[in-house]
C-alpha cells in the first residue's frame, strides 16, 4: 500500500486533513485536490511544505 495521509500544519501543529491519499493534484495556484483511495474528495489552500514518502505524509502549510 502507498497511500499517504495528508496533514495541514497550522501554528507549528499538524491537523489531519485526509487519510489513505491516492492522488495530489494541483488545481490552480496553491490549491490542490486530495482524493483518497476510497474515492473521497477534499481541496486543500496552501503549499506542500514536505512529502515523506517512507513515512507515507505529505504536509501542506499556509
Amino acid at each position: 500500500m502507498c497511500e499517504a495521509n495528508a496533514y495541514l500544519i497550522v501554528n507549528g501543529k499538524e491537523h489531519l486533513i485526509m487519510e489513505a491519499v491516492d492522488l495530489v493534484e494541483p488545481i490552480g495556484k496553491n490549491e490542490w485536490v486530495l482524493v483518497s483511495m476510497f474515492g473521497e474528495k477534499k481541496t486543500v489552500s496552501g503549499r506542500i511544505k514536505s512529502m515523506e514518502l517512507v513515512d507515507h505524509r505529505v504536509l501542506f502549510e499556509h
